[in-house]
């Protein structure tokens, strides 16, 4: 029978990557670990705020004349 060596660790990655989220979020209140971990909704909301403030100066735009 043959040795197989492994090429991929997934107990030593996950362990790696547990550390250093640990060190990034050390501190954060719950509030921001959330968003921390919600980069997606994060995105979204200030994509939408965004349109909305470039709606708004165009509003403001058609205002002035």
């Amino acid at each position: 029978m043959k040795a197989r060596t492994k090429t991929f660790d997934a107990v030593a990655e996950s362990r790696r990557w547990k550390e250093a989220v640990a060190k990034e979020t050390e501190g954060l209140t719950t509030e921001q670990m959330i968003a921390y971990f919600d980069r997606a909704a994060v995105r979204r909301r200030f994509e939408e705020a965004l349109r909305r403030a470039e709606q708004a100066d165009k509003a403001r735009a058609e205002e002035r004349g």
